[in-house]
C-alpha cells in the first residue's frame, strides 16, 4: 500500500460510493484528510469512518459549486494541517436526462455546475497551497466523457469538458511540480448504479434484474468496476510513483471503451 503519512488530501464527494472509498483508502495509508459533501450526516459518518483507520480529518458540508464556501474551505484545510498535498474531485451529479431540445436550462446550468465548475473552484482555491511543495491533482471523470449515450447529453458534456480540463491542469501547473490526471470508469458498483438500473428498468419496461443483465453484458469482463479498484488506481496516481504522469486518463472499465458492436 502507498504511505500518505504527513500528507494531506482534500477530497469532494466523500459521501458518494466512490469518494467514500476513497477517502477511506487514503486514511489507511496515513493522510490527513479534508472531506467535503453536501449531505451533512453522511459526512459526518464518512469523517468518522476515517478516522477509525487513525486518520486526522477536517470536514465542512459545502456546495462545491459555490465559490466563497470553496475558497474557505481550502483555507482552512491548509490552516489546520499546515498544507495540502492532493485534491480528489469525485463529485457529480448523473440523473440529468434529456437531449438538446427537452433538457431544462436549469438542469443543464446544475450539472456544469456540481460536475464541472466545482473541480475547477477546488483547484482554483488549492492550488496556491501546493505550489510550495507541489502535489497532484485527480479528476474522477466517466467513459461518458469518451462516448455519449442517448438522452445523457449534459452528463457527456461535463465529463468530456472534465477530461479537458485535467490537461490544462496538467499543462499550467507542471512547472509549480503539480500533476493532474483523470480516471474514466464504467460503471461502478454503487447505490447511485443501483438508482440508475431501476430508473431505466423503468422507462424501457424492463426489470430490474434483466436491466442488471443487459448492462453487465455489454462489459468484455461481464462485470462492472468496484469502488475499491479506482482507489487503488487513485493512491497510486497520487503517490511519488506516478511522479512523471500527468495529462492522463484511465479508463477501467472491464474494456467498454475497447468494444466495437457487432453490425
Amino acid at each position: 500500500m502507498e504511505n500518505y503519512a504527513e500528507k494531506v488530501v482534500i477530497l469532494t464527494g466523500a459521501c458518494g460510493g466512490i469518494g467514500e472509498v476513497i477517502a477511506e483508502a487514503f486514511a489507511q495509508a496515513g493522510a490527513r484528510l479534508g472531506l467535503c459533501d453536501i449531505r451533512t450526516e453522511n459526512l459526518s459518518r464518512t469523517a468518522d469512518k476515517c478516522r477509525q483507520h487513525g486518520a486526522s480529518v477536517y470536514s465542512s458540508d459545502i456546495d462545491v459549486s459555490d465559490e466563497d464556501p470553496v475558497r474557505s474551505f481550502c483555507e482552512t484545510v491548509s490552516k489546520t494541517f499546515g498544507r495540502i498535498d492532493c485534491l480528489i474531485n469525485t463529485v457529480g451529479i448523473v440523473d440529468c436526462p434529456g437531449d438538446v431540445q427537452s433538457l431544462p436550462l436549469s438542469m443543464w446550468n446544475r450539472t456544469l455546475a456540481v460536475n464541472l465548475t466545482s473541480a475547477f473552484l477546488m483547484a482554483k482555491y488549492a492550488v496556491p497551497h501546493m505550489k510550495p511543495h507541489g502535489g497532484a491533482i485527480l479528476n474522477i471523470a466517466s467513459v461518458s466523457g469518451l462516448a455519449n449515450q442517448e438522452q445523457e447529453m449534459v452528463y457527456s458534456v461535463t465529463k468530456a469538458a472534465l477530461l479537458s480540463l485535467t490537461r490544462s491542469e496538467a499543462i499550467d501547473l507542471a512547472k509549480h511540480g503539480i500533476r493532474a490526471n483523470a480516471i474514466s470508469p464504467g460503471s461502478v458498483e454503487t447505490p447511485l448504479l443501483e438508482a440508475a438500473v431501476n430508473q431505466n428498468a423503468e422507462r424501457f419496461g424492463r426489470t430490474p434484474e434483466d436491466q442488471w443483465h443487459l448492462w453487465r453484458s455489454q462489459y468484455p469482463t461481464q462485470r462492472f468496476t468496484s469502488p475499491q479498484e479506482i482507489a487503488e488506481l487513485a493512491l497510486f496516481l497520487c503517490s511519488e510513483r506516478a511522479a512523471n504522469i500527468t495529462g492522463a486518463n484511465f479508463t477501467i472499465d472491464g474494456g467498454l471503451m475497447a468494444l466495437l458492436p457487432e453490425r
